[in-house]
């Protein structure tokens, strides 16, 4: 899958795309984003250094305008 395939994908059904990398259990509330992050970071599926590294990218220009 390209990158460009991967953000249509992401951007149409974000949960199926973070089901098949993560392993989110159903007793957590796939609806409240924090929810899901905290249970990443809680498992250590992800670390602290690369939430923050995305909170960075979030905050940039160029993928501001990509995500309209």
């Amino acid at each position: 899958m390209n990158l460009l395939q991967a953000y249509q994908q992401f951007r149409s059904n974000p949960m199926a795309m973070l089901m098949q990398r993560y392993n989110i259990p159903q007793g957590v509330d796939t609806s409240n984003p924090n929810a899901i992050l905290q249970h990443l970071l809680n498992t250590g599926q992800v670390s602290q250094q690369q939430v923050n590294s995305l909170q960075g990218m979030r905050n940039n220009p160029a993928i501001q305008n990509l995500m309209k």
